[in-house]
């Protein structure tokens, strides 16, 4: 049975949340090896008041939490684009691209961390994501009532 571009949107979407679970298991691990050699205390996770954590524990935060602010607007369009049996090879193609810019923003970030790099990338996998958008939005207005 073939499968419909509309369905192959799923695959994309697996495969970000598979490395945002990837990248939320790595601080996991951080954490506990901090609060192990004693870097930080495990009160700190309380409510994150109480102290400081490590730097690298800071940073492997926020590229998680960059992993939960941007992507669900990805995910969104991809489950309209489903429903609406709207997939096509491009919006397969673009979906590919916007996954492997946020993977390749995370990978800097949690490397290497070059600030400038790192906002380039997370400029362009936005235009991909608006490019999507518009062009849905596009072929919307032209739906049949």
């Amino acid at each position: 049975m073939a499968m419909t571009s509309s369905i192959a949107l799923y695959f994309p979407m697996l495969v970000l949340f598979l490395f945002t679970l990837l990248v939320g298991l790595r601080l996991f691990v951080m954490r506990v090896r901090a609060v192990r050699r004693g870097n930080v205390r495990l009160s700190y996770f309380r409510n994150f008041t109480a102290g400081t954590q490590t730097d690298g524990c800071a940073t492997a935060q926020r590229a998680f939490n960059n992993l939960l602010e941007v992507p669900p607007l990805f995910y969104v369009i991809c489950v309209v684009l489903m429903v609406l049996r709207q997939g096509d090879h491009l919006y397969e193609a673009l979906a590919w691209v916007f996954v492997a810019l946020r993977v390749m923003q995370s990978a800097i970030h949690l490397t290497y961390n070059n600030v400038l790099h790192r906002a380039a990338v997370f400029i362009v996998s936005m235009a991909v994501l608006a490019a999507m958008w518009v062009r849905l939005g596009l072929t919307l207005l032209t739906f049949p009532a």
